[in-house]
């Protein structure tokens, strides 16, 4: 009997501290994620409080000096995905892909306001599982990059003969998931900011910053995930890469902290096509364009600029 109660008391404690943990953190990870617009969110007290200034100032100017359009595409799957437009008539449309729990204006303010003044048409696309956009749940990339490609369809049919893909964060896995399967001559380049190189591993890495046991629940996460998703969570993002023949602009700041810079060196030697990496100093996570100095922007537009036609 002291056997059975042994395993009995074992099970109640996998059941306990692996199981429980597994499943909260499934659903808190994948649910979807409710909008948060930026002039609601309280920043005070995180490493985008010294560029709150600069970030709404951005914002404002946005949405004040152009037109927001609302436009729409479906996903192969039959979700209603939904994009900011911003038509400048230009030759040139930068698409963003936004980062998880984010939304486009949050992470890509200031980014707008520069390619917009660079003379880009912009499209701000809420990724699915997040705020306007269909979808209960998000993927992490895996299952975004298929939306990608409904993006891409939506711009060829528009005038605009150049287009620049830029993903942030989980945005950034994003676009590298979906290079391989992009087909449209007007795709001219990629900008992978901040990007890690699976979801795998970066759930993993928040695991142990919640001081949970990572490598005992994330197998179950994972086996959850695949029965849901079809897909599996280790799936690298430089596998993707290794097939990419976009030219791809690699950026990264070294003082990311919720994805080490390490990361954009393993995507960057994975990719195959023409590439550039850059790793500036002291710049936080989705930050180094916005807050990063003059010269960090001046490589990106130049990077892009040799591919345009």
């Amino acid at each position: 009997m002291t056997a059975v109660y042994i395993i009995a008391a074992l099970t109640v404690l996998y059941g306990i501290f692996i199981v429980g943990p597994a499943l909260v953190s499934y659903k808190k990870i994948f649910e979807k994620k409710s909008d948060r617009p930026l002039d609601e969110m309280d920043i005070s007290k995180t490493y985008f409080a010294p560029f709150e200034k600069d970030m709404r100032s951005a914002a404002d100017r946005v949405e004040s000096e152009y037109e927001l359009k609302r436009v729409e595409t479906t996903s192969y799957d039959g979700l209603r995905l939904c994009a900011d437009y911003i038509d400048r008539g230009s030759d040139k449309t930068v698409a963003f892909f936004h980062g998880y729990r984010a939304t486009p204006m949050v992470n890509f303010s200031i980014h707008s306001e520069y390619f917009l003044d660079a003379g880009y048409n912009v499209l701000l696309v809420y990724q699915r599982g997040h705020s306007v956009s269909g979808g209960e749940h998000n993927t992490l990339g895996l299952k975004e990059r298929y939306d990608v490609i409904s993006w891409v369809d939506f711009l060829d049919k528009m005038p605009a003969e150049n287009v620049v893909l830029y993903g942030i964060s989980m945005g950034a896995a994003t676009i590298a998931y979906a290079s391989p399967l992009i087909k449209s001559e007007k795709v001219k380049a990629l900008v992978i900011d901040c990007g890690f190189i699976s979801p795998w591993m970066q759930i993993y890495r928040d695991c142990v910053k919640r001081h949970l046991p990572g490598k005992l629940i994330m197998p179950l996460i994972n086996m959850m995930f695949k029965r849901k998703f079809g897909e599996d969570l280790k799936e690298s993002v430089g596998d993707a890469l290794k097939q990419n023949k976009i030219p791809a602009f690699f950026l990264h700041g070294k003082a990311d902290m919720t994805v080490p810079y390490n990361d954009a060196e393993l995507n960057y030697s994975a990719c195959a096509s023409e590439k550039r990496l850059l790793l500036p100093d002291g710049l936080h996570h989705t930050l180094a364009f916005s807050t990063g100095d003059d010269a960090v922007r001046a490589e990106v537009f130049d990077f892009i600029n040799r591919y345009l036609k």
